[in-house]
């Protein structure tokens, strides 16, 4: 009697996941020979200041600038390239390092300095610089001697005024001073007030022969400067003896005197608190309405006062009232810029600005799309978007709805132009449009014009600053709408590069956005136009104030409308893969997902739509049962009318091969149509929703563009409007198991209830044909079950296991003829039955039809891309002998089984 058994398989495969990816920022910090540490924050770079003869030494931190470098007798003045406006308000902020191992006997100091010195200019900039010690680099020589005795006081100022303009000094300029050392006989005398035991001092100056002063020391006269902080400190306890010493004499409305500083010296030696650190100064400056009078104000220091070098307050201060054409020109500009000196004595001392001033330009203009697209232009989407012919394959109306602002910007440069049909030539954007109808769709562009320096370096060309973070904002007026019905504009330049100001056809950066004309009535019966602008402001520019552009007018035709205009902008979710955000192209969507989607339909303009129909497609639905498929119209339930009979709002789901980009058709796509949408109104946005449980996909694509189709004024004629196109990007990997058939072998006798190990596996070729595995398997000592290969990415990689059944019968083996004629294991009268022992002494009966899904396996965090699982003969599937088997007509029988194995991973088999 031969009796032979074989189990043949059949393989199941689920895919789960997404694929993630990522990236890291890398900083880097360098040294420096002064040891000037890095500063507190990041700012522009300081590579664009100007300066006279030997240049500040070099530091690794390219927004830090030295002015002194610890050499007695220095003199140096540092210009920012480009002049500010004196006649609009900014706000400059910056910190100051002063270091020196003696701090106490540290000089002379530094000024932050806004001046417009004529005289003191090279191709480069301006070089501009005054006398050193206690002149700080920004005066002029305050020790030239002066009368003595026996000549009035004002003969005495006179003729110090004249010696003072006749030395070496920065002209139409304006100080605030960081004076390391006091002194008490010339500059600084009687300027502190008399109880003040800290020499260091900080003030405002306006150094002109106008604001210096005599005094009187013991029986000598010397020149001074006049201090300002507008703090009233100096009046409230005058220097001693300046009643009888100091000419002119202030006046109490003044805002005469220094404000004391002490420890603006940190140490190089000290690392307690009196260690030498950044100390940060905001500086504004703010004119009258007119442009006429300006004021400056600072602090100096850190508003918490343990972050302060020896813990200094926070110093606030003020300057007097400043005429701006008298101060600084007729221009009304100046340079901004620092200067630093030193005597016998010396000092480290740098500045690091984190907000400059500057006032780069930004423009408006619009382009009509719609009567452009009349006029003959054409947009591609290939190569990012471009102009191309009427013939052009791909070509599109410029206001069609597919094309993104970012494929028009790319397609219609700032000065484009084209021919239209009448041959003549049209500029594309414009500052004033005509004749535009309601439901025109218009691209507005934004140009930021940020200039490199107003003096040209032929040598170093690429002087500039940079501005980062720049928004620009437009609050649309009633008239217009952007496509989504939102009136609110921003749009974003992380970084704005500088261009160089005598270019003759500068390139600005440019973002644009698409809105639409929903009305052409105004409010003012007088008013002609939608009129607006936007405005542009950045975070490294220390002048906050939004720049506006010019004006951009539209001038409506008033004609009626003739059709409805529609912006649909449908997007989708997927539920599965945790999205938050909505989007057009789903990616790594796996087989029975869950997408949401949203669909606004978005009339803009005066003319209703009726009998409306919404199409849109699904690569499938699960079970292809209407149940997994959810819509509703306006928060109501649509309902599935599967003979299409009903007259009011109801959907429908066919069958549809849809033609891909690829020009492969994805097959069996679900075409889901809306019929009996009420009238979607003039000015009206109406919202459909979808939840839809996916099925099983094919292919690694599907892509389709939803439509709306309508009537208008009773018109039997449709209109057809076109949504966003949808892309699914199926499956991001699997895992996939190969299981090998088991045959236990060719027997005569056999003994009842025992177990039985197989004695060859095999697996088949695409006929059917059993393909024995070489060498032969010897089961005690382990052989390959099955193996799983995992193509998963990411976080899709996650633990799975993998379960056993047995099928009802064998009509769906592998082998396919191969157990044709065999009687099925497991059944009531089959004398063997599967088990599954799972090496802990526990075994698994396997029962025909039962989906017993006994666990075979399981992955844990062990997740190779390739495996194989060996079973032996404590674990594995061995076959029992419940009874002796009946002794077979023709001389031999076969049994057979085939078993379903089932991976699961995060639920979803």
């Amino acid at each position: 009697m031969l009796k032979k058994f074989l189990v043949s398989t059949a393989l199941a495969l689920v895919t789960v996941g997404s694929l993630l990816s990522g990236g890291a920022n890398l900083t880097a910090q360098a040294s420096n020979t002064l040891n000037i540490p890095a500063p507190p924050e990041s700012g522009p770079s300081m590579s664009n200041f100007t300066y006279k003869s030997n240049p500040p030494a070099a530091v690794d931190y390219p927004n830090v600038q030295v002015i002194t470098d610890n050499i007695q007798n220095q003199s140096r003045g540092i210009w920012w390239k480009n002049k500010v406006d004196l006649t609009r308000p900014f706000t400059l902020k910056f910190y100051i390092y002063i270091a020196s191992e003696k701090p106490e006997e540290a000089a002379d100091g530094l000024t932050f300095t806004l001046q417009n010195d004529q005289e003191q200019l090279a191709p480069e900039g301006s070089v501009a610089v005054g006398t050193n010690g206690e002149s700080l680099g920004a005066y002029g020589d305050l020790r030239k001697p002066i009368l003595g005795e026996g000549f009035s006081n004002t003969t005495r100022l006179n003729q110090a005024q004249y010696s003072y303009n006749s030395s070496k000094r920065i002209k139409n300029s304006f100080s605030l001073e960081f004076d390391t050392y006091f002194n008490s006989d010339y500059s600084d005398a009687y300027q502190l007030p008399g109880n003040s035991d800290d020499r260091s001092h900080i003030a405002f100056t306006i150094p002109d022969a106008n604001h210096i002063n005599v005094h009187k020391s013991s029986k000598n006269y010397f020149m001074g400067i006049n201090h300002y902080s507008n703090n009233n400190i100096w009046f409230n306890d005058p220097a001693t003896d300046a009643n009888d010493s100091l000419y002119p004499y202030p006046a109490k409305n003044d805002g005469y005197g220094a404000t004391s500083a002490p420890y603006i010296v940190g140490s190089t030696n000290d690392y307690s608190d009196r260690k030498a650190r950044w100390e940060p100064v905001v500086y504004n400056w703010v004119p009258d309405k007119n442009g006429v009078i300006g004021q400056a104000t600072t602090t100096f220091g850190y508003s918490n006062a343990s972050k302060n070098t020896k813990g200094f307050s926070q110093l606030n201060l003020s300057s007097p009232m400043v005429n701006i054409a008298d101060t600084f020109g007729p221009e009304k500009k100046a340079y901004w810029g620092m200067t630093g000196s030193t005597g016998a004595n010396y000092m480290v001392s740098a500045i690091s600005a984190s907000n400059i001033p500057g006032t780069p330009g930004v423009s408006k203009t619009a382009a009509d799309l719609t009567k452009l697209g009349k006029q003959g232009l054409r947009i591609s989407k290939a190569d990012g978007g471009k102009v191309v012919s009427k013939n052009d394959p791909g070509a599109l109306m410029p206001d069609d709805q597919s094309l993104t602002s970012e494929e028009l910007m790319h397609a219609l440069p700032f000065d484009a132009q084209f021919t239209g049909d009448d041959g003549n030539k049209y500029p594309v954007f414009r500052n004033k449009i005509y004749d535009a109808d309601v439901g025109d769709i218009f691209l507005y562009r934004s140009d930021i014009y940020n200039y490199y320096d107003s003096i040209f370096n032929e040598k170093n060309p690429d002087l500039g600053n940079h501005w980062y973070n720049v928004h620009v904002t437009d609050d649309l007026p009633p008239q217009l709408r952007l496509l989504d019905g939102s009136k609110d504009v921003d749009l974003y330049y992380p970084d704005i590069p500088p261009i160089k100001k005598d270019t003759e056809s500068p390139t600005p950066q440019s973002h644009g956005f698409k809105a639409a004309l929903v009305s052409d009535q105004f409010d003012d019966p007088q008013q002609q136009a939608v009129i607006n602008t936007v405005k542009a402001s950045g975070s490294n520019f220390a002048d906050k104030t939004p720049i506006e552009s010019s004006d951009v007018q539209v001038i409506p035709s008033h004609r009626p409308p003739g059709r409805p205009s529609f912006y649909i902008n449908n997007q989708m979710q997927d539920v599965t893969q945790n999205m938050t955000d909505w989007s057009t192209t789903l990616n790594n969507v796996g087989d029975f997902d869950n997408v949401n989607y949203r669909i606004p339909l978005y009339n803009i303009s005066q003319v209703p739509l009726t009998n409306g129909q919404y199409t849109f497609f699904l690569p499938s639905v699960k079970n292809n049962d209407p149940n997994n498929l959810k819509l509703q119209f306006e928060g109501q339930d649509i309902p599935y009318d599967a003979s299409d009979n009903a007259t009011g709002l109801h959907y429908t789901i066919s069958n549809e091969n849809v033609k891909q980009t690829d020009g492969k058709t994805y097959k069996n796509a679900k075409k889901i149509v809306i019929k009996g949408l009420p009238t979607l109104d003039a000015y009206s946005i109406k919202n459909i929703t979808a939840n839809v449980n996916l099925g099983a996909n094919e292919g690694k694509v599907f892509a389709s563009t939803p439509t709306l189709t309508g009537q208008v004024n009773g018109n039997s004629e449709l209109v057809k409007y076109y949504g966003n196109k949808e892309i699914y990007n199926l499956n991001s990997g699997s895992i996939q198991i190969t299981p090998n058939s088991f045959e236990y072998g060719t027997h005569a006798f056999f003994e009842e209830n025992s177990y039985m190990l197989p004695q060859n596996t095999y697996t088949f070729d695409e006929a059917g044909n059993p393909v024995p595995t070489t060498p032969r398997i010897n089961p005690r000592r382990g052989y390959q079950a099955f193996s799983i290969k995992d193509t998963r990415k990411g976080a899709a990689r996650k633990d799975f296991k993998v379960s056993l059944s047995q099928a009802n019968d064998n009509s769906q083996s592998a082998g396919r003829n191969q157990l044709k004629t065999a009687d099925i294991i497991g059944n009531d009268a089959s004398p063997f039955q599967l088990f599954f022992f799972d090496g802990n002494g526990t075994k698994h009966p396997l029962t025909p039809g039962n989906n017993d899904n006994v666990l075979v396996y399981s992955s844990g965090d062990d997740l190779p891309d390739l495996k194989s699982v060996v079973w032996n003969d404590r674990t594995g599937l061995k076959l029992n002998v419940r009874k002796t088997p009946n002794v077979p007509e023709n001389g031999h029988q076969d049994y057979g089984a085939t078993l379903n194995w089932t991976v699961n991973s995060t639920g979803t088999p």
